[in-house]
């Protein structure tokens, strides 16, 4: 007894495909965002030399550009939640037709963990997908965690420097 038909092979082919490039389109995502932001770490090195008269102008700029990504990094964050919102229903409606399917339609009757079992085989490149976003989403709050981070450090770098120079 064959569980898939045609069109349910094709929809999981399209989605395993989609999943594919989504971890691509992530990983450079990423690595754009880790090129962006590297530069403004180098500021905690200026912490060894706070005497050169260029070291607060860099701490501003960083402490800028801080609150600049901080924001960005937000609105990544909301804009892949609401995918990963959108992913969550469609998996609730395919659950809810799988579930009428095997209930009504299979021809084999099954018990509840056997037809969550099936429904599970049919979910998982969907439940990939929110793996993947989730994987990202953890990627943001982290970045925007160390900039938080960042931002104080930077807060604390100023109070010295007005403490030096008294």
């Amino acid at each position: 007894m064959d569980l898939y038909n045609p069109l349910e092979i094709e929809r999981i082919d399209k989605l395993s495909e989609t999943n594919d490039r989504l971890e691509d389109f992530f990983t450079n995502k990423r690595e754009q965002w880790n090129k962006e932001l590297e530069p403004i770490f180098d500021v905690l090195q200026i912490a060894n030399d706070l005497e050169d008269p260029k070291n607060p102008t860099k701490i501003l700029d960083a402490q800028a550009f801080s609150l600049t990504f901080k924001q960005k990094l937000n609105e990544e964050n909301k804009l892949f939640m609401n995918k990963r919102s959108r992913e969550s229903v469609k998996i609730k409606k395919i659950k809810y037709d799988k579930l009428i399917f095997y209930a009504t339609g299979f021809g084999v009757k099954t018990n509840l963990t056997e037809k969550g079992l099936l429904i599970d085989a049919h979910l998982a490149q969907n439940e990939r997908t929110i793996e993947i976003i989730d994987s990202y989403l953890s990627f943001l709050m982290e970045s925007i965690k160390n900039l938080e981070s960042l931002g104080y450090a930077i807060k604390n770098m100023i109070e010295l420097l007005g403490y030096l120079r008294r």
